[in-house]
Protein backbone atom coordinates (compact mmCIF):
# COMPACT_ATOMS: atom_id res chain seq x y z
CA UNK A 1 0.00 0.00 0.00
CA UNK A 2 1.21 3.41 -0.96
CA UNK A 3 -0.04 6.82 0.66
CA UNK A 4 -0.32 9.78 -1.70
CA UNK A 5 1.45 12.74 0.22
CA UNK A 6 0.37 15.76 0.37
CA UNK A 7 2.81 19.08 -0.95
CA UNK A 8 3.47 21.76 1.52
CA UNK A 9 4.04 25.22 0.02
CA UNK A 10 5.04 28.04 1.59
CA UNK A 11 2.72 30.92 1.38
CA UNK A 12 3.88 34.45 1.59
CA UNK A 13 3.68 34.27 5.14
CA UNK A 14 6.42 31.93 5.45
CA UNK A 15 8.99 33.31 2.26
CA UNK A 16 11.82 34.64 3.72
CA UNK A 17 11.55 33.18 7.31
CA UNK A 18 15.02 31.25 6.80
CA UNK A 19 17.01 33.40 5.30
CA UNK A 20 19.62 33.06 7.73
CA UNK A 21 19.86 29.08 6.88
CA UNK A 22 22.85 30.35 4.35
CA UNK A 23 24.80 32.42 6.97
CA UNK A 24 25.06 29.09 9.98
CA UNK A 25 28.67 27.48 9.90
CA UNK A 26 28.60 24.46 8.30
CA UNK A 27 26.33 25.15 5.32
CA UNK A 28 23.87 23.24 3.37
CA UNK A 29 23.64 20.69 1.15
CA UNK A 30 24.33 17.82 2.93
CA UNK A 31 21.38 15.83 4.48
CA UNK A 32 18.13 14.51 2.83
CA UNK A 33 18.92 15.10 -0.94
CA UNK A 34 21.60 16.36 -3.30
CA UNK A 35 19.69 20.23 -2.99
CA UNK A 36 18.59 19.89 0.50
CA UNK A 37 18.64 23.16 2.68
CA UNK A 38 18.48 21.15 5.83
CA UNK A 39 21.55 21.95 7.51
CA UNK A 40 24.68 20.00 8.48
CA UNK A 41 24.44 20.28 12.18
CA UNK A 42 20.77 19.31 12.77
CA UNK A 43 21.13 16.42 10.37
CA UNK A 44 24.11 15.07 12.88
CA UNK A 45 21.09 15.06 15.26
CA UNK A 46 18.81 12.73 13.40
CA UNK A 47 19.03 9.20 13.01
CA UNK A 48 18.22 6.57 9.72
CA UNK A 49 15.47 3.82 10.21
CA UNK A 50 18.59 1.74 10.38
CA UNK A 51 20.14 3.11 13.16
CA UNK A 52 16.90 2.91 14.92
CA UNK A 53 16.40 -0.51 14.10
CA UNK A 54 20.02 -1.45 15.00
CA UNK A 55 19.21 0.36 18.31
CA UNK A 56 16.43 -1.63 18.83
CA UNK A 57 17.30 -5.12 17.77
CA UNK A 58 20.57 -4.24 20.42
CA UNK A 59 17.91 -4.27 22.82
CA UNK A 60 16.00 -7.22 22.11
CA UNK A 61 18.91 -9.17 22.13
CA UNK A 62 19.30 -8.72 25.48
CA UNK A 63 15.83 -9.54 26.97
CA UNK A 64 13.96 -12.19 27.67
CA UNK A 65 9.76 -12.52 27.80
CA UNK A 66 9.33 -14.87 30.56
CA UNK A 67 5.98 -16.89 30.48
CA UNK A 68 4.87 -18.08 34.06
CA UNK A 69 2.28 -18.89 36.57
CA UNK A 70 1.63 -16.81 39.80
CA UNK A 71 2.67 -19.99 41.90
CA UNK A 72 6.02 -20.18 40.32
CA UNK A 73 6.59 -16.32 41.61
CA UNK A 74 7.96 -15.38 44.74
CA UNK A 75 9.22 -12.21 46.19
CA UNK A 76 12.63 -12.39 47.18
CA UNK A 77 15.90 -9.63 48.78
CA UNK A 78 18.69 -10.30 46.19
CA UNK A 79 22.68 -10.54 48.09
CA UNK A 80 22.97 -6.34 47.73
CA UNK A 81 19.79 -5.90 49.49
CA UNK A 82 17.30 -4.93 46.28
CA UNK A 83 13.66 -6.05 46.12
CA UNK A 84 13.45 -8.79 43.45
CA UNK A 85 10.98 -10.98 41.63
CA UNK A 86 12.63 -14.71 41.92
CA UNK A 87 11.18 -16.79 38.83
CA UNK A 88 12.56 -20.28 37.60
CA UNK A 89 15.90 -19.76 40.38
CA UNK A 90 16.69 -16.06 38.63
CA UNK A 91 16.29 -12.68 40.51
CA UNK A 92 15.00 -9.99 38.78
CA UNK A 93 14.72 -6.60 39.95
CA UNK A 94 11.85 -4.82 39.16
CA UNK A 95 11.95 -1.32 37.60
CA UNK A 96 9.19 1.68 38.98
CA UNK A 97 6.79 0.76 36.11
CA UNK A 98 7.06 -3.12 36.51
CA UNK A 99 6.80 -2.79 40.55
CA UNK A 100 3.48 -0.53 39.68
CA UNK A 101 1.92 -3.33 37.12
CA UNK A 102 2.24 -6.02 39.93
CA UNK A 103 0.78 -3.70 42.38
CA UNK A 104 -2.19 -3.26 39.90
CA UNK A 105 -2.15 -7.71 39.53
CA UNK A 106 -1.97 -8.30 43.07
CA UNK A 107 -4.64 -5.31 44.27
CA UNK A 108 -3.03 -4.08 46.68
CA UNK A 109 -4.07 -0.87 48.50
CA UNK A 110 -1.99 1.16 46.82
CA UNK A 111 -0.50 0.69 43.61
CA UNK A 112 2.38 3.18 44.42
CA UNK A 113 3.34 2.04 48.02
CA UNK A 114 6.05 -0.42 47.58
CA UNK A 115 8.01 2.05 44.69
CA UNK A 116 7.53 4.12 47.33
CA UNK A 117 8.78 2.31 50.34
CA UNK A 118 11.55 1.37 47.92
CA UNK A 119 12.71 4.72 46.93
CA UNK A 120 13.19 5.93 50.26
CA UNK A 121 16.06 7.62 51.12
CA UNK A 122 16.89 5.47 53.87
CA UNK A 123 16.08 2.32 52.92
CA UNK A 124 17.49 -0.78 54.88
CA UNK A 125 17.02 -4.61 54.82
CA UNK A 126 14.24 -4.36 57.33
CA UNK A 127 12.39 -2.04 55.04
CA UNK A 128 13.31 -4.80 52.22
CA UNK A 129 12.01 -7.53 54.16
CA UNK A 130 8.56 -5.59 54.75
CA UNK A 131 8.23 -5.56 50.89
CA UNK A 132 9.03 -9.02 50.67
CA UNK A 133 5.95 -9.73 53.24
CA UNK A 134 4.09 -7.29 51.55
CA UNK A 135 4.21 -8.75 48.18
CA UNK A 136 4.04 -12.28 49.18
CA UNK A 137 0.90 -11.52 51.17
CA UNK A 138 -1.26 -10.32 48.13
CA UNK A 139 0.01 -12.90 45.55
CA UNK A 140 -0.87 -15.51 47.87
CA UNK A 141 -4.41 -14.06 47.35
CA UNK A 142 -4.11 -14.12 43.77
CA UNK A 143 -5.28 -16.99 41.42
CA UNK A 144 -2.27 -19.41 41.48
CA UNK A 145 -3.24 -20.62 37.80
CA UNK A 146 -3.08 -17.20 36.52
CA UNK A 147 0.02 -16.71 33.87
CA UNK A 148 1.90 -13.44 33.48
CA UNK A 149 3.94 -12.40 31.30
CA UNK A 150 7.74 -10.53 32.76
CA UNK A 151 10.06 -9.01 30.80
CA UNK A 152 13.41 -9.73 32.12
CA UNK A 153 16.80 -8.29 30.72
CA UNK A 154 20.37 -9.37 31.26
CA UNK A 155 21.41 -6.78 33.61
CA UNK A 156 19.15 -8.27 35.79
CA UNK A 157 15.89 -6.54 35.96
CA UNK A 158 12.70 -6.77 35.09
CA UNK A 159 10.83 -4.10 33.22
CA UNK A 160 7.53 -4.99 32.83
CA UNK A 161 4.84 -7.26 34.88
CA UNK A 162 2.31 -8.33 31.92
CA UNK A 163 -1.03 -10.77 31.47
CA UNK A 164 -0.85 -13.26 29.42
CA UNK A 165 -3.99 -11.07 27.24
CA UNK A 166 -1.18 -8.63 26.40
CA UNK A 167 -0.66 -8.20 23.30
CA UNK A 168 2.45 -5.48 22.51
CA UNK A 169 2.80 -4.18 19.02
CA UNK A 170 6.37 -4.86 17.69
CA UNK A 171 8.39 -1.75 18.12
CA UNK A 172 10.24 -3.74 14.85
CA UNK A 173 7.09 -4.08 12.73
CA UNK A 174 6.30 -0.48 13.47
CA UNK A 175 9.24 0.87 12.13
CA UNK A 176 8.91 -1.33 8.75
CA UNK A 177 5.55 -0.18 8.34
CA UNK A 178 6.73 3.75 8.87
CA UNK A 179 9.63 3.10 6.98
CA UNK A 180 7.31 1.96 4.35
CA UNK A 181 5.18 4.47 4.41
CA UNK A 182 7.70 7.36 4.75
CA UNK A 183 10.82 5.83 3.46
CA UNK A 184 12.97 9.16 3.39
CA UNK A 185 12.08 10.67 6.77
CA UNK A 186 14.63 10.50 9.74
CA UNK A 187 13.91 10.45 13.25
CA UNK A 188 14.27 12.97 15.52
CA UNK A 189 14.01 14.28 19.28
CA UNK A 190 14.31 10.09 20.10
CA UNK A 191 13.35 9.74 23.28
CA UNK A 192 12.42 5.79 23.10
CA UNK A 193 14.38 3.37 25.45
CA UNK A 194 14.35 -0.68 25.64
CA UNK A 195 10.73 -1.58 24.97
CA UNK A 196 9.41 1.99 23.68
CA UNK A 197 9.41 4.27 20.42
CA UNK A 198 9.14 8.12 21.24
CA UNK A 199 9.85 10.61 18.61
CA UNK A 200 9.76 12.52 15.54
CA UNK A 201 10.05 11.34 11.76
CA UNK A 202 11.40 14.44 10.14
CA UNK A 203 9.24 15.09 6.54
CA UNK A 204 12.41 15.25 4.30
CA UNK A 205 12.56 17.37 0.92
CA UNK A 206 11.54 14.18 -0.91
CA UNK A 207 7.91 14.42 0.82
CA UNK A 208 7.70 17.96 1.55
CA UNK A 209 7.88 20.24 -1.06
CA UNK A 210 8.73 23.71 0.55
CA UNK A 211 8.48 25.43 -3.42
CA UNK A 212 10.72 27.43 -5.89
CA UNK A 213 12.42 29.07 -2.61
CA UNK A 214 14.10 27.06 -0.49
CA UNK A 215 14.61 30.18 2.47
CA UNK A 216 11.24 28.42 4.69
CA UNK A 217 12.35 27.08 8.06
CA UNK A 218 9.17 25.80 8.89
CA UNK A 219 8.03 22.17 8.19
CA UNK A 220 6.08 19.25 8.73
CA UNK A 221 6.75 16.26 11.31
CA UNK A 222 4.99 12.91 12.34
CA UNK A 223 5.47 12.58 16.25
CA UNK A 224 5.35 8.63 16.65
CA UNK A 225 5.02 6.18 19.66
CA UNK A 226 4.80 2.76 20.41
CA UNK A 227 5.72 0.64 24.06
CA UNK A 228 5.35 -2.99 24.17
CA UNK A 229 5.08 -2.87 28.13
CA UNK A 230 2.26 -0.81 28.22
CA UNK A 231 2.87 3.05 29.54
CA UNK A 232 1.94 4.41 25.49
CA UNK A 233 -0.06 3.16 22.34
CA UNK A 234 0.59 2.79 19.22
CA UNK A 235 0.09 6.58 17.87
CA UNK A 236 0.74 8.94 15.19
CA UNK A 237 0.00 12.97 15.16
CA UNK A 238 0.88 15.72 13.06
CA UNK A 239 3.68 18.33 13.57
CA UNK A 240 4.98 21.00 12.61
CA UNK A 241 8.53 22.44 13.56
CA UNK A 242 10.10 26.15 12.97
CA UNK A 243 14.07 26.05 12.21
CA UNK A 244 14.39 23.15 9.71
CA UNK A 245 18.77 24.12 9.44
CA UNK A 246 18.63 23.58 13.44
CA UNK A 247 17.22 21.77 15.77
CA UNK A 248 13.87 21.58 14.83
CA UNK A 249 12.81 22.46 18.48
CA UNK A 250 9.52 24.30 18.07
CA UNK A 251 6.24 22.55 16.72
CA UNK A 252 2.84 22.81 17.43
CA UNK A 253 0.51 19.96 17.75
CA UNK A 254 -2.84 19.39 15.77
CA UNK A 255 -4.50 16.09 15.94
CA UNK A 256 -5.36 14.51 12.90
CA UNK A 257 -6.78 10.64 13.15
CA UNK A 258 -6.05 9.18 16.20
CA UNK A 259 -4.64 5.95 16.11
CA UNK A 260 -5.34 4.10 19.65
CA UNK A 261 -5.06 0.85 19.76
CA UNK A 262 -5.22 -1.21 23.20
CA UNK A 263 -2.23 -4.01 23.87
CA UNK A 264 -4.87 -6.73 24.13
CA UNK A 265 -6.20 -9.75 22.97
CA UNK A 266 -5.43 -10.28 19.49
CA UNK A 267 -4.54 -7.84 17.32
CA UNK A 268 -4.86 -7.34 13.69
CA UNK A 269 -1.63 -6.49 11.92
CA UNK A 270 -3.16 -6.24 8.51
CA UNK A 271 -6.14 -3.66 9.50
CA UNK A 272 -3.67 -1.86 11.92
CA UNK A 273 -1.04 -1.10 8.91
CA UNK A 274 -3.90 0.15 6.68
CA UNK A 275 -5.48 2.53 9.55
CA UNK A 276 -1.34 3.32 9.75
CA UNK A 277 -1.18 4.29 6.50
CA UNK A 278 -4.65 6.41 6.31
CA UNK A 279 -3.94 8.12 9.59
CA UNK A 280 -0.31 9.68 8.11
CA UNK A 281 -1.87 10.72 5.07
CA UNK A 282 -4.78 12.12 6.82
CA UNK A 283 -1.87 14.19 9.12
CA UNK A 284 -0.23 14.91 5.94
CA UNK A 285 -2.78 17.01 4.60
CA UNK A 286 -3.53 19.38 7.82
CA UNK A 287 -0.11 20.05 7.99
CA UNK A 288 0.01 22.82 5.89
CA UNK A 289 -2.81 24.40 7.80
CA UNK A 290 -0.87 23.50 11.04
CA UNK A 291 2.02 25.63 9.68
CA UNK A 292 -0.32 28.33 8.66
CA UNK A 293 -1.87 28.87 12.85
CA UNK A 294 1.32 28.88 13.95
CA UNK A 295 3.00 31.83 11.91
CA UNK A 296 -1.00 33.63 12.52
CA UNK A 297 0.33 33.77 16.69
CA UNK A 298 2.77 36.38 15.94
CA UNK A 299 -0.09 38.55 15.07
CA UNK A 300 -1.54 38.54 19.08
CA UNK A 301 1.00 40.12 20.41
CA UNK A 302 1.68 41.37 24.33
CA UNK A 303 1.94 45.25 23.98
CA UNK A 304 2.86 46.79 27.11
CA UNK A 305 1.88 43.71 29.60
CA UNK A 306 4.68 42.22 31.26
CA UNK A 307 5.95 38.76 29.41
CA UNK A 308 6.62 36.91 32.64
CA UNK A 309 3.35 37.97 33.42
CA UNK A 310 1.77 36.53 30.34
CA UNK A 311 4.29 33.08 30.88
CA UNK A 312 3.07 32.41 34.16
CA UNK A 313 -0.93 33.37 33.31
CA UNK A 314 -0.39 30.63 30.54
CA UNK A 315 1.58 27.97 32.80
CA UNK A 316 -1.27 28.46 35.95
CA UNK A 317 -3.93 27.49 32.96
CA UNK A 318 -1.60 24.54 31.45
CA UNK A 319 -1.06 23.13 35.28
CA UNK A 320 2.54 23.19 34.57
CA UNK A 321 5.17 22.51 37.77
CA UNK A 322 7.19 25.08 39.34
CA UNK A 323 10.11 23.63 37.49
CA UNK A 324 8.35 23.38 34.00
CA UNK A 325 7.33 26.99 34.48
CA UNK A 326 10.56 27.82 35.55
CA UNK A 327 12.41 26.33 32.25
CA UNK A 328 9.68 28.15 29.76
CA UNK A 329 10.37 31.99 31.59
CA UNK A 330 14.21 30.72 31.02
CA UNK A 331 13.95 29.72 27.67
CA UNK A 332 11.98 33.01 26.68
CA UNK A 333 14.61 35.10 28.32
CA UNK A 334 16.92 33.82 26.31
CA UNK A 335 16.07 32.77 23.34
CA UNK A 336 12.19 34.49 22.56
CA UNK A 337 12.44 37.57 24.32
CA UNK A 338 12.15 38.87 20.53
CA UNK A 339 9.22 37.88 20.30
CA UNK A 340 6.81 39.57 22.40
CA UNK A 341 3.41 37.09 21.13
CA UNK A 342 2.08 34.34 21.04
CA UNK A 343 4.55 32.97 18.92
CA UNK A 344 7.51 33.24 21.67
CA UNK A 345 5.58 31.84 24.37
CA UNK A 346 4.69 28.54 22.31
CA UNK A 347 8.33 28.13 21.22
CA UNK A 348 9.35 28.90 24.62
CA UNK A 349 7.05 25.96 26.22
CA UNK A 350 8.13 23.99 23.47
CA UNK A 351 12.28 24.76 23.80
CA UNK A 352 11.40 23.67 27.72
CA UNK A 353 9.80 20.25 26.89
CA UNK A 354 12.68 19.07 25.34
CA UNK A 355 14.59 19.50 28.85
CA UNK A 356 12.52 16.75 30.76
CA UNK A 357 11.63 13.61 30.39
CA UNK A 358 9.59 12.18 27.35
CA UNK A 359 6.45 12.01 28.98
CA UNK A 360 6.80 15.78 30.15
CA UNK A 361 8.38 16.86 26.61
CA UNK A 362 5.16 15.25 25.17
CA UNK A 363 2.75 16.92 27.19
CA UNK A 364 4.30 20.24 26.84
CA UNK A 365 4.16 19.89 22.75
CA UNK A 366 0.95 19.41 23.68
CA UNK A 367 0.85 22.13 25.25
CA UNK A 368 2.58 24.24 22.01
CA UNK A 369 -0.33 22.74 19.89
CA UNK A 370 -3.16 24.07 22.16
CA UNK A 371 -2.10 27.66 22.18
CA UNK A 372 -1.21 27.29 18.81
CA UNK A 373 -5.23 27.22 18.47
CA UNK A 374 -5.89 29.83 21.57
CA UNK A 375 -9.07 32.38 20.62
CA UNK A 376 -8.66 36.10 20.85
CA UNK A 377 -10.72 36.36 23.70
CA UNK A 378 -8.49 33.74 25.62
CA UNK A 379 -5.24 35.28 25.23
CA UNK A 380 -7.16 38.83 25.99
CA UNK A 381 -8.13 36.79 29.37
CA UNK A 382 -4.42 35.87 29.82
CA UNK A 383 -3.02 39.60 29.33
CA UNK A 384 -5.43 41.04 31.47
CA UNK A 385 -4.48 38.70 34.14
CA UNK A 386 -0.78 38.76 33.39
CA UNK A 387 -1.03 42.83 35.00
CA UNK A 388 -2.56 41.22 38.02
CA UNK A 389 0.92 39.08 39.41
CA UNK A 390 2.80 40.02 42.30
CA UNK A 391 6.23 38.94 43.82
CA UNK A 392 3.94 36.52 45.60
CA UNK A 393 2.29 35.21 42.80
CA UNK A 394 5.40 34.68 40.77
CA UNK A 395 6.54 32.68 43.65
CA UNK A 396 3.96 30.27 43.77
CA UNK A 397 4.76 29.79 39.62
CA UNK A 398 8.32 29.74 39.10
CA UNK A 399 11.14 27.62 41.26
CA UNK A 400 13.18 31.00 41.58
CA UNK A 401 12.34 34.32 40.34
CA UNK A 402 13.96 36.18 37.50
Amino acid sequence: MSVEYSKIVPSAETKGQGAFVRTLVGGTGTGFADDSHVHKDWYQKTQSYDDVMEQIQADIDNREDIMVKTRDISAVITDDNQFAFQVQGRKFVPTDWSLQQFSTRAKTPSVSVMREMRNQPDFDDQDGELMVDFANNYMRRMDQDKEFRLRTYTDGTCRAFLTDKYSPVDNRWYMNVLREFLPDARMSHWKGDEDTIFGNLLLTDSVIDYGQDDDTDYGGMVSIGNCEIGKRRISQYPSIFRAICMNGCIWGQQEGKKISKVHRGAIDLDVLKVNIAENIEMQLNILPDGIRKFLETRTQKMGTHSAKGVIAAVCNDFRLDKKQSTEVLEQFITHEHEHQNLFGVINAVTRAGQEFTADTWFKMDNVGGDLMNLSASRWDTILRRADTYTDKDYEKVFAVTA
